[in-house]
Order: C-alpha cells, then sequence, then structure tokens
C-alpha cells in the first residue's frame, strides 16, 4: 500500500500578545507657599474730664447822698 501524505496548509492562529507592565517613578515637586501676617492694633481711649471749681464774689457797694445843701 503506497500512503500518500497530504499536506494541509498551515493555520495561522493570531498572536498571543504578552503585557508586560513597567513603571517609572518621577517626583513633581508642588511648592504651596503660606505666609503668615501679624496685625498689631492700637487702640487709645480720650478721655476728656471737666473739673470745676466754685469762686465767691462778694460785691460791695455804697451810696452817698447829700441830703442837705451845703452853705
Amino acid at each position: 500500500m503506497n500512503c500518500r501524505r497530504r499536506r494541509l496548509q498551515p493555520i495561522v492562529h493570531p498572536p498571543m500578545c504578552c503585557t508586560h507592565h513597567t513603571t517609572e517613578i518621577i517626583e513633581v515637586p508642588h511648592i504651596h507657599p503660606i505666609q503668615h501676617t501679624t496685625v498689631n492694633h492700637q487702640m487709645f481711649q480720650h478721655k476728656h474730664y471737666f473739673p470745676q471749681s466754685h469762686n465767691a464774689v462778694q460785691s460791695v457797694s455804697n451810696q452817698q447822698f447829700n441830703c442837705n445843701r451845703p452853705f
């Protein structure tokens, strides 16, 4: 018996995909400046005083009358 081998067209399968992940760490500096302001307040309270003093004044008056006519 004579066996002939038949050869079929090759079956090509889609490629198998293997994914390899790499990671690179990149540092990004973020600067958040803070400014503190100190506000000093001064309050001037102006207090006005009105001291009183009392003076006593005595007024003296006199009147002179000529009642007779001199000669």
